[in-house]
């Protein structure tokens, strides 16, 4: 299935300046954006399907880097919480314009 305009933007606007997309992980799975010095990996998620969720969140724990964020709508947020937390992966969840955002921390 192609990829959505919305969902194109989000991830080249997450990559910024310098940033990748489409990274490819040790898994042979690939992240949708890696900011240019590492540090920020960002995963978009348009659908409202918990398992879909999921399997970003997973994404972003393999990707090994300090600060992760999953985008989704705004109607989603608390969905993609509950999937951080079920995968116990801590990370921002922020809607797909920037406007709202929180931090799901997991206590290890």
């Amino acid at each position: 299935m192609a990829e959505s305009g919305p969902h194109r933007r989000a991830k080249w606007r997450s990559a910024g300046v310098g940033g990748e997309v489409e990274v490819a992980l040790p898994s042979g799975r690939h992240l949708d954006a890696l900011s240019r010095n590492g540090v920020w990996a960002t995963e978009v998620e348009t659908s409202g399907d918990l398992a879909r969720l999921s399997v970003a969140a997973q994404r972003l724990a393999e990707s090994g880097a300090p600060q992760k964020v999953l985008k989704v709508p705004l109607r989603h947020m608390n969905l993609a919480a509950v999937a951080l937390r079920g995968e116990g992966v801590s990370a921002w969840v922020r809607d797909m314009h920037g406007v709202e955002e929180f931090f799901v921390k997991i206590r290890r």
